[in-house]
């Protein structure tokens, strides 16, 4: 996988598809799984009450909002809300995907592709059978498949 820092894996993300804070967190995770969870300087994910999270990520957002590369539109729940890429986004996310390998950049585009078809149960459910040990903490009621 290329050298990419935390941010970076975001905008290649959103260069897919505007995504939910959930659907950002899983996909990070899918990304950090799938390839072995062995990338560098990667987000950093523990079990919490909806699978695996990173805190970090919150505040990533939170600044890349600040920086006016995401918005997001008005919503009745904010978490639920989408993140879109702005003009200046965009131009960062090009910048990233002409960087980064084109495997990667495919890589990420269909796990992007991929959880953003699932709802949020069927989603959780697919992080947990790929993952089991990130589902101790759930707050929802979820049994292995034997």
């Amino acid at each position: 996988m290329t050298d990419l820092c935390k941010r970076d894996w975001l905008f290649l993300l959103l260069r897919h598809k505007p995504l939910d804070r959930i659907r950002l967190m899983k996909s990070l995770f899918l990304i950090w799984h799938r390839s072995g969870r062995k990338l560098k300087g990667f987000y950093e994910f523990t079990p919490y009450r909806y699978g695996p999270c990173s805190f970090e990520l919150y505040r990533e957002l939170e600044h890349l909002e600040q920086q006016h590369f995401v918005s997001q539109p008005p919503h009745g729940v904010v978490r639920w809300a989408s993140y879109y890429l702005t003009p200046a986004g965009e131009n960062e996310a090009s910048r990233v995907a002409s960087k980064a390998d084109a495997r990667t950049v495919q890589f990420v585009g269909s796990i992007a592709r991929e959880v953003s078809s699932l709802g949020f149960h069927a989603l959780l459910r697919k992080v947990y059978t790929e993952a089991p040990d990130f589902a101790s903490r759930t707050v929802l009621s979820w049994e292995p498949k034997q």
